[in-house]
């Protein structure tokens, strides 16, 4: 295949979320859901670290990540709330997962791995 010069980058990622078990202290599920990643170029991510370096306090700097993943992250697909109906891809919606800190961790690796140009590595 032809390498396909696009304008914007998004793409499909399966991100695995380690949750704690609530039926088993210290023991952690594995929760999967797929997110729609638009990559960024090379400039916004040195804009992005650049920034990074100017911030002081802890809240800057969790909200620096926030908007981040924000930028990055487009939707989800898989994603269930309590009663098993799907969870729709909202701004409100994306903010309460963001407030996770398991969901963070994930995307954040998942993110990385998509960037790596290696192939995803499911069921580890």
């Amino acid at each position: 295949m032809q390498f396909i010069l696009t304008r914007t980058d998004s793409y499909w990622w399966p991100v695995i979320v380690s949750v704690p078990d609530p039926e088993h202290p210290g023991r952690y599920m594995k929760q999967e859901l797929e997110v729609l990643f638009e990559a960024e170029t090379q400039e916004e991510a040195i804009d992005r670290l650049e920034a990074a370096e100017s911030l002081t306090t802890a809240r800057e700097q969790i909200e620096h990540e926030r908007k981040h993943l924000t930028d990055v992250v487009k939707g989800w697909r898989g994603v269930e709330d309590d009663d098993g109906n799907a969870y729709t891809f909202t701004p409100d919606n994306f903010r309460r997962a963001l407030n996770k800190a398991w969901f963070r961790q994930a995307l954040y690796r998942a993110y990385r791995e998509s960037m790596s140009g290696e192939e995803a590595r499911l069921g580890n």
